[in-house]
Parts: C-alpha cells; sequence; structure tokens
C-alpha cells in the first residue's frame, strides 16, 4: 500500500500534518510541524528512508481514524481534512489530451471565433503553459470554488498535479481543479489570464502523493460528478495515460528560462472531456477523484 500524506484541521486543537497508509491516519505533527513545507523543502516527502520511517511508526503509534471518515465534512464534525499545503505558485498546461482539444474546436466552430486555435496548440512543438496562480488563489477540499462574477460559462478541469521541488524535479502529485471561465477565454485568448486567475480558481488534495508511492504517473484512472439539486448531472471518466506530452517535456518547458520554488505545482491538463455546455451554478458539488490520490470534493459559488 502506498503512503500518502494529508493535513487535518480540528476545531479544538487547530492544524495536523498527518500521514495515510493502510488507510489508517496517523498524526506526524509532533515530527515535522503543522504543514509539509519544511519537508518540501528538505525533499523528505520524497525520500524512500524518510517514507520507510513513517511506515514502520504505524506498528507502534496508535491511528486517529479511518481516512475515509476525514474526508466527510459538516459543521458538526470536529476534524477534516483540508488543503494539504498551499503552493508557492501555480502553473498548468491546456490541450494536453484529444477529447478535450476536440471539445474546444467545436465550441470555436460554432461561434466562427478562433477556429483551429486548439488544434494547432494539440499538435504543436511547444506546450501551453500558462501561470494559474498564487497561494491566495487555492483552495482545498470542502471550501468553495468560484464562478466569476463575470462569466456565464465557467467550466471544471479534471487534472493531475506535479508538485516540484526548485531544482525542478517531480517530487509528488496531487489532483487539482483547474477551474476556468471558459466563455472569457473563448471569447478572446488574450484574455487567458482573466479566464484562469482568481480566487477559488484552483482547488488541491485531498491528499499529496509522493512520486515514489505514486506508481505510474501516467496510468491513473481519473473520475469528476457534478452533482446539482442532490441529482448527478455529469460524471465521466478518462485517464492519464491518454496525455499527449511526457512529463519530462512538460518539466522541460516549464524550466526553460524560469527558476521555480520549492513546492510549485502544475496542473497537467483535463483528463475528464467534461463539455463546456456544462457549466457551474451556484450551488453545484464537483468531485474529482484521481486514484491513489483521493476524491477532491468543492462547492461552487458565485462571485458577487
Amino acid at each position: 500500500m502506498s503512503l500518502k500524506f494529508i493535513r487535518i484541521f480540528s476545531h479544538e486543537t487547530g492544524f495536523h500534518t498527518c500521514f495515510v497508509f493502510n488507510e489508517l491516519v496517523y498524526d506526524c505533527t509532533a515530527l515535522i510541524g503543522n504543514d509539509f513545507t519544511k519537508i518540501i523543502q528538505d525533499g523528505r516527502i520524497n525520500s524512500l528512508e524518510f517514507i520507510n520511517y513513517l511506515k514502520s511508526l504505524t506498528t507502534s503509534l496508535m491511528p486517529i481514524g479511518v481516512y475515509a471518515d476525514f474526508l466527510k465534512y459538516s459543521p458538526s464534525h470536529n476534524m477534516y481534512v483540508v488543503i494539504p499545503y498551499r503552493p508557492p505558485e501555480v502553473w498548468a498546461v491546456g490541450v494536453t489530451y484529444q477529447r478535450t482539444m476536440q471539445l474546444h474546436e467545436e465550441d470555436t466552430l460554432r461561434l466562427k471565433r478562433n477556429e483551429g486555435l486548439y488544434a494547432y496548440v494539440y499538435t504543436s512543438t511547444r506546450p501551453e503553459i500558462f501561470f494559474k496562480g498564487l497561494p491566495h488563489h487555492c483552495v482545498g477540499p470542502n471550501e468553495t470554488i468560484s464562478i466569476r462574477s463575470d462569466s456565464t460559462r465557467t467550466i471544471v478541469e479534471a487534472e493531475l498535479a506535479c508538485v516540484y521541488n526548485q531544482k525542478g524535479d517531480i517530487i509528488a502529485f496531487t489532483a487539482a481543479n483547474d477551474v476556468t471561465a471558459w466563455d472569457i477565454e473563448l471569447e478572446c485568448p488574450l484574455f487567458l489570464n482573466q479566464a484562469k486567475i482568481f480566487t477559488g480558481g484552483c482547488s488541491l488534495g485531498p491528499s499529496i502523493v509522493p512520486s515514489i508511492e505514486i506508481g505510474n504517473p501516467l496510468n491513473l484512472s481519473v473520475k469528476c460528478t457534478i452533482v446539482r439539486n442532490d441529482a448527478i448531472i455529469y460524471e465521466g471518466i478518462g485517464n492519464t495515460s491518454n496525455l499527449k506530452r511526457s512529463l519530462d517535456e512538460l518539466t522541460r518547458y516549464l524550466l526553460l528560462n524560469n527558476q521555480i520554488q520549492d513546492g510549485a505545482l502544475l496542473c497537467t491538463g483535463t483528463a475528464v472531456g467534461i463539455p463546456s455546455h456544462l457549466s457551474l451554478e451556484d450551488g453545484d458539488i464537483v468531485d474529482i477523484f484521481v486514484e491513489n490520490i483521493g476524491t477532491l470534493r468543492n462547492t461552487a459559488k458565485k462571485q458577487r
């Protein structure tokens, strides 16, 4: 079984850093502090020696509960999973899956605007890499993702995300939702920053899984479900095996003349081709599941 890291909030005792092994949760706050910044910076998060040490603790350390129970949230719950860490910078890649490219091309042809743009990006040598946000733009499990006040077609993008150290090594993975104001991007590509960068525009979690524990990152099942008024309005599946570009290629372009910080995050593209007409509405519940990482749940909220 793989080991993963989560962060838990208690109404009584505050934040706790924990690891999950065999679906049981162990508190390691006394060992590494109340966030994962230090073990990301010093590389222990992806150290086989450190991970094996944590696994060995499970023979003597009392678990504080079952992982699935901490994923549940209600105002009455005393302890629940929160954002695992706040990345110092978030980047994202666009048009890396064929189905997403096809859906975007259908929209451009229908509106007779920017025709061929997404097909070009999909086949080009250079990937589309763009800045997605800063720590305050990010939210975690059970927090609200935003529908921009000036958008009528804000959409969900279910993605695998890479966590880097400053040398450019992928040290861990998490799940992400690259929330996008699609109508703003579709109007004009020069409006991409406004379509992508806004408070509550990036969600990540529920866990961080070290690279050496994830298995093959390009063979992970991804699922997205949208619930509206207690009814499922969308359910789709995908797999990271359909990613057109290798992670090495994406990393090479991310680092090209660009110094990143420890904990920098890269969203690798939409693994589930969600039709863009399924725009979010106030109160929608979005579940993004990535195999070996878990389910990231958020509620959408229209900004004023």
